[in-house]
């Protein structure tokens, strides 16, 4: 079992949540970012997302964190058709928990998406954090800051890794709207990895930036990684009647190296 300690850092003027994670000793961990689900939605890909949290189970260095829209929440107001819907939001709650039951040891937390929102804006009840209590895992409606640790307490001392992670926004059609969408997180905080949902669409890039080291007198290149995840609902419906093209669905896999400052992603 890995560790795990969470922290509410609360200053004045600051409201972002810090979460720590001790992954244990590892030489590496892989960070499986999964979103858009919209259990409940007649597109919903059951079939595939089980294949993945099945996957999840058998690779003990596997780990989850749930970017939003887990449940698809239609509501008279919204934009997705509440006639379609196969589970009403009380029911997309309880098939989702027990979907993500097997692997829920493996959550290292989660946050809400726009169409959970839906629920919040209407009803006043969080119906996102309501499952986020039923999994025991780390829950901020907004956005999470891990500070993650894995490594070699021997030989090679901890390796550290911040990852910032927030549902997403907008709705840009092209490549580049949806880089800049993502690139955005960038500047709420300062991380390693910046990862989002909400866009249906995987992909992955990076920058990198100087930091000048005063103590040991040098300027040290430092990665950023950004990465956006995809959903697991199949073409059709809403996604027909707007003209979007086909995308791939699943979700992309971190990378997070225990012997060296490594990190990169597979989509």
């Amino acid at each position: 079992m890995y560790r795990l300690k969470h922290i509410f850092h609360l200053k004045e003027g600051v409201f972002l949540r810090y979460i720590e994670k001790d992954l244990g000793n590892r030489d590496f961990a892989y960070i499986i970012p999964i979103s858009d689900l919209h259990i409940g939605d007649v597109y919903f890909n059951e079939e595939k997302f089980i294949k993945l949290r099945d996957w999840v189970k058998e690779q003990e260095n596997a780990f989850v964190i749930l970017l939003g829209d887990i449940l698809n929440c239609a509501t008279k107001n919204s934009i997705s058709d509440v006639y379609s819907e196969l589970k009403n939001p009380q029911q997309a709650k309880k098939y989702a928990f027990n979907l993500l039951k097997p692997i829920k040891d493996r959550i290292l937390g989660m946050v809400s998406g726009n169409h959970e929102k839906r629920i919040w804006r209407e009803s006043g009840n969080d119906i996102s954090e309501d499952l986020s209590m039923l999994l025991e895992c780390d829950y901020d409606r907004e956005g999470l800051f891990f500070n993650i640790k894995l490594g070699n307490y021997k030989n090679n001392g901890r390796v550290n890794y911040t990852v910032y992670c927030t549902h997403g926004t907008g709705a840009g059609r092209t490549a580049g709207a949806k880089a800049n969408m993502l690139k955005r997180a960038s500047e709420i905080v300062l991380a390693d990895i910046y990862i989002t949902g909400h866009i249906h669409h995987m992909q992955s890039f990076a920058d990198y930036y100087f930091v000048p080291d005063v103590r040991h007198k040098r300027i040290d290149k430092v990665k950023r990684l950004y990465v956006s995840s995809a959903s697991f609902l199949e073409w059709g419906g809403y996604a027909e009647e707007k003209m979007l093209p086909p995308s791939k669905t699943g979700c992309p896999r971190i990378r997070l190296d225990g012997i060296k400052k490594d990190f990169h992603v597979s989509i």
